[in-house]
This record gives C-alpha cells, structure tokens and sequence, in this order.
C-alpha cells in the first residue's frame, strides 16, 4: 500500500477473514484523507455468464471503494455501512483487473458521502460510477 499514514483494516486479517471482503480478493493500492484507491484480480467466479465483471462485483468495488475514502485513520474502530448505493454502469469491463476509485465528498457528524469510479484499464475505459452514503457504527471487539 502507498500514500498511507494511517493503518488499514487490510493489514487485520482478522476483520476481514472468511468475509465477502476475502472473497473479491481486492488490494488497497492508495489510501489517503478523503481517497482510496483499490485493485482486485479477475477470476472467473467474479464474471458472468457472457464474460464480463458482474454487476455485483462491480457495485460491491464501488461500495467498498467509497466507504474505505471516508475512512481514513478510524477503519480498525469503526465500519463504514452502506445507507445508500447509487451505481451507474456503463460500458462492460473486459480486463484481468479492476480498478475503483473512491473519493470522499462531504462528511457530517453522523454521515459521510463519496463518489467512486471503476475502470477497466487494459480498455483504458470508465465502466462504472456510483454515488453512497455511508453511517459510520463502532466495531465490536
């Protein structure tokens, strides 16, 4: 991971072991204040039926990527959960990677909202975008 000063909850496997988050696969390539930036491997079991990145597996780096961009140095005491998803697909992603972006855009005393973005880079194409609204909840220990 670059670009990090803070601990991420990716460096405690036990917060995420036998997870849907274990499951994607995914790396935090960047994680700064208000930006995160994650990358994942495709495997056959993320693709549907004709070949391309399943819209789940899309909304689910989209989700994933706006939650940890608004979580930046709190992410081992609190879990970002999802209040609202908004995606918007728009072409198919074809390649053997997949990258989402995410970027905090305004935070409240009990929300905080993002954008992310996912590209396929091999097409060097925007696939997809989302907007969310996240609720941070302490984690339990």
């Amino acid at each position: 991971m670059t670009d990090n000063d803070s601990k991420s909850f990716m460096d405690n496997p036990t917060l995420y072991e036998g997870t849907y988050l274990e499951f994607l696969g995914f790396r935090l390539a960047t994680w700064k204040d208000g930006f995160a930036r994650i990358e994942m491997p495709v495997r056959a079991e993320h693709r549907n039926t004709v070949g391309y990145l399943h819209g789940g597996v899309i909304a689910s780096l989209l989700d994933i990527a706006g939650a940890v961009s608004g979580s930046f140095g709190t992410s081992n005491e609190f879990v970002s959960v999802t209040i609202n998803l908004n995606c918007n697909y728009m072409a198919p992603h074809r390649a053997d990677t997949a990258i989402a972006e995410g970027e905090l855009i305004r935070a409240t005393s009990s929300l905080f909202f993002a954008q992310a973005k996912l590209f396929d880079p091999d097409n060097n194409r925007l696939c997809a975008t989302a907007t969310a609204t996240y609720k941070q909840k302490a984690r339990k220990s």
